[in-house]
């Protein structure tokens, strides 16, 4: 049985992060995960059930997370139907991408700090969570011949160049990140992690 309905809004191509609230709502982990599942299908409406099921949590341990990601309209009500005499809601993705504003790092105030650590460290985090589960399910072959149709890249480098080039690097990367993120006919999902930033030096 419907019970409601709301319009099929599209999401947003970008949203800019510019308050507090919403960088602590991606200092989760799990938040981040329900937030990547849902991208991957962001023309479909997601339940927490449907969500439960694709990251393998229990729903009781999502009501929270996703309470707090419809308050900051990273997901948005969908439409309610009537389950078994409880009315459940489904939810879709709020935008394809997110970006910080600048600006409000700049702000230097401790609370902005703090969040943005967290954020930064949720990101890192779930990175590794999620090559360790792809390693742990056969994904990533670690032993043996390398399989192409699995690539596995782990790279670690410190470059040593002028400002101009590093910024024409940091173009490049995301050109091409831009272009292989039209590929949406691909049937492997791959997770990839770029932190390009100034290091401190002690003889510099």
């Amino acid at each position: 049985m419907n019970v409601e309905q709301t319009p099929n809004i599209e999401p947003l191509a970008e949203r800019v992060v510019s308050d507090v609230e919403t960088l602590r709502a991606l200092s989760d982990p799990l938040r981040i995960r329900i937030l990547e599942a849902m991208v991957e299908a962001d023309r479909e409406s997601w339940t927490v059930k449907r969500i439960s099921a694709a990251l393998g949590v229990g729903p009781t341990k999502l009501y929270h997370h996703i309470k707090i990601l419809e308050e900051r309209e990273l997901i948005r009500p969908a439409g309610q139907q009537l389950v078994r005499g409880i009315v459940e809601t489904s939810y879709r993705i709020g935008q394809l991408q997110l970006r910080l504003d600048r600006r409000l790092l700049a702000s230097g105030e401790a609370d902005v700090r703090s969040a943005a650590e967290e954020a930064i460290t949720a990101v890192f985090d779930q990175a590794r969570a999620d090559l360790e589960r792809a390693i742990a399910a056969g994904l990533v072959h670690v032993e043996g011949e390398p399989d192409p149709r699995r690539p596995l890249m782990l790279r670690r480098d410190l470059l040593r160049t002028t400002p101009e080039r590093a910024a024409e690097l940091r173009d490049r990367l995301t050109a091409l990140l831009d272009e292989y993120e039209s590929d949406t006919d691909g049937e492997l999902t791959i997770g990839l992690l770029v932190s390009l930033h100034p290091l401190m030096r002690k003889d510099r």
